[in-house]
């Protein structure tokens, strides 16, 4: 490849030639995510599938205890988050957990940039079940969720692209971070829109993907609303890699289309601002 190419293009010759991908979500995560939509499941089993990896209940915990979650004393257990938050949630903070481990990068720069891509993707996701719940849309919990963990993921592909073109030829590089940032902004959506569809995921992440940006919104897209909403939220907390406190959600198409009202903005707003303290610390 030409030194003098720019960057999304070497890019994307590197990840086509190379035929770069990001691995299907977790075994575990998914088998989760199908117990919870049945009517039955065994507690015990799911507690132990949690408990025998470590890291993924460690996340669990941590998810649960958080200002998302918190009631009024510490979880210590899987079993205790699972009677508190129901099997549902458990199931949702487990996929959570396992997709962290995507979020790394050799590249000291980069990995700066995945830990602040994870806090956003991890407190959107979050923060889209939330408003889903108080605005009493509970058919669209999990959407939502999901959704808000996945609709940076085309950013997610790109950092990881990267990563390993200036692995494997140290001269690529160092980029500045601001054009790093500019190249994977401008292209992540339609990116982590194929991605998804090569994946065969349902349509409904499909569209969160591609049209999280897109202007003028679909209003009628109860789920894209929502993830919209969670993701300007999280800009305007710090929880992003294009920080924006200007951001007036009360004005926003989203919240005005949800029906969103200004104390549940600002609780939203409340909560958001404690997921970056916890995170900063």
């Amino acid at each position: 490849m030409s030194d003098n190419l720019p960057l999304l293009v070497r890019l994307k010759e590197f990840a086509a030639t190379r035929r770069i991908t990001l691995p299907v979500f977790s075994t575990v995560a998914r088998q989760l995510q199908e117990a919870a939509r049945s009517d039955t499941y065994d507690i015990t089993a799911i507690e132990r599938a949690i408990e025998g990896d470590p890291v993924l209940a460690a996340e669990v915990l941590r998810a649960a205890n958080s200002g998302f979650f918190g009631g009024l004393s510490e979880i210590r257990t899987i079993r205790a988050a699972i009677v508190r938050l129901g099997f549902r949630q458990v199931a949702n903070l487990a996929f959570m957990a396992t997709e962290k481990s995507r979020y790394t990068a050799r590249q000291p720069a980069l990995a700066a940039m995945m830990t602040d891509l994870w806090q956003h993707a991890s407190a959107c996701a979050m923060a889209s079940e939330w408003i889903a719940k108080r605005l009493r849309l509970t058919q669209w919990t999990e959407e939502a969720f999901i959704g808000g963990l996945l609709h940076d993921i085309g950013k997610l592909f790109l950092l990881r692209v990267l990563d390993d073109m200036m692995t494997e030829t140290p001269q690529d590089g160092p980029y500045p971070p601001e054009l790093v940032k500019e190249v994977v902004t401008q292209v992540h959506a339609d990116v982590g829109h194929e991605l998804l569809r090569s994946w065969h995921l349902p349509a409904v992440y499909l569209t969160i993907v591609r049209d999280h940006h897109v202007e003028p919104v679909d209003t009628t897209n109860v789920p894209l609303l929502i993830v919209r909403l969670a993701n300007q939220g999280c800009r305007k907390a710090g929880l992003a890699l294009d920080t924006d406190d200007s951001v007036a959600l009360a004005a926003t198409v989203e919240a005005a289309a949800l029906g969103m009202s200004e104390v549940a903005l600002a609780e939203l707003e409340i909560i958001l601002e404690d997921v970056r303290g916890v995170a900063a610390a």
